[in-house]
């Protein structure tokens, strides 16, 4: 029986601006990195799996000069695939690129209505107008789906029910979709990384404001607005936000049936706290997914209680 999963390539794209909510950009890891047999071999190996979708990934993944290529190889199997960029390379003609490579959607990184707040937020002057002429270029395709994706912080409470009024007004984005701070990927791993004065910038200081812009979010989903995340994905941003140290998936975690990552070294994971399940330098996708090694991790998965913040995000499942 084949597995219905979403697979996730993170290439090597570093990124080519220190967004002050990531850490990626100081990224130096050595070794052998995937590059364009490596990845196709990967999406060869999909042949042995039910396929949800293909997620292509890290920091900047436009920057890998053959990402395109890819994109097509992925396409002419027939998979959906997504990547997130940050807008910054898409140019009239990159844009032509990504049109006739068959990406199925492409998701842009905008974290403020306006130049002022977004630019703050990535560090970057002029990222704002970047994301703003992507959209305009990436449009004249009607099959190719653009979305929103907004990191809610301290820097952009009071941008993010603007964000969704602009969003809902303008009818080449398909949606938006929301996702609370966490600590900046690429930082060593701290629970209370949001006590510590160096996050005060990120993490929201009011909690009664946070609540209110939740509950006007709600207010916009429910008038029909393009709002991707679910009513209780909403709900649990007010509780995250409130303690995260409070945030506890009661249910099981899916992470281990239903997704794969693999890392720019080949490194395969089930879930990043957990560890790697093998290496697509050593062994085929489809064998590790079936490994001991694999079923050793998910065990340690079905019985994880961390306290988890991508379960608040990216994997977010409503509890019964």
């Amino acid at each position: 029986m084949r597995n219905k999963i979403e697979i996730g390539i993170s290439l090597n794209g570093s990124c080519n601006f220190h967004c002050r909510m990531c850490d990626i950009w100081k990224n130096n890891d050595s070794g052998q990195k995937l590059d364009f047999a490596k990845a196709c071999e990967i999406v060869d190996a999909l042949v042995s799996f039910q396929v949800k979708g293909v997620r292509l990934s890290g920091g900047e993944p436009f920057l890998v000069p053959w990402v395109l290529d890819l994109a097509r190889c992925i396409s002419d199997k027939g998979y959906h695939s997504v990547v997130t960029t940050n807008g910054s390379m898409i140019n009239r003609a990159f844009a032509d690129r990504i049109i006739s490579s068959g990406i199925s959607n492409v998701n842009l990184s905008l974290d403020g209505h306006n130049a002022g707040i977004h630019d703050s937020c990535r560090n970057s002057p002029g990222s704002f107008d970047k994301v703003m002429n992507a959209i305009e270029f990436l449009s004249r395709e009607s099959n190719l789906s653009i979305g929103i994706n907004t990191v809610i912080s301290n820097m952009n409470i009071d941008s993010i029910v603007p964000l969704s009024r602009l969003v809902q007004r303008d009818q080449r984005i398909s949606h938006i979709y929301f996702m609370a701070v966490m600590q900046p990927f690429g930082s060593s791993s701290d629970r209370e990384w949001f006590l510590k004065e160096e996050n005060r910038y990120l993490w929201p200081q009011d909690e009664k404001r946070v609540g209110e812009v939740m509950n006007e979010l709600i207010g916009l989903k429910e008038e029909g607005y393009k709002i991707n995340n679910s009513f209780a994905q909403l709900k649990t941003f007010m509780k995250y936000f409130s303690n995260p140290l409070d945030f506890t998936k009661r249910l099981k975690c899916n992470l281990g049936e239903e997704q794969v990552e693999v890392n720019q070294l080949g490194d395969v994971y089930l879930c990043y706290h957990h560890e790697s399940i093998g290496n697509v330098f050593r062994d085929n996708l489809f064998d590790i997914w079936n490994s001991s090694k694999a079923d050793e991790v998910r065990g340690k998965i079905r019985a994880c209680r961390q306290n988890c913040n991508l379960l608040v995000n990216c994997y977010f499942e409503e509890d019964a």
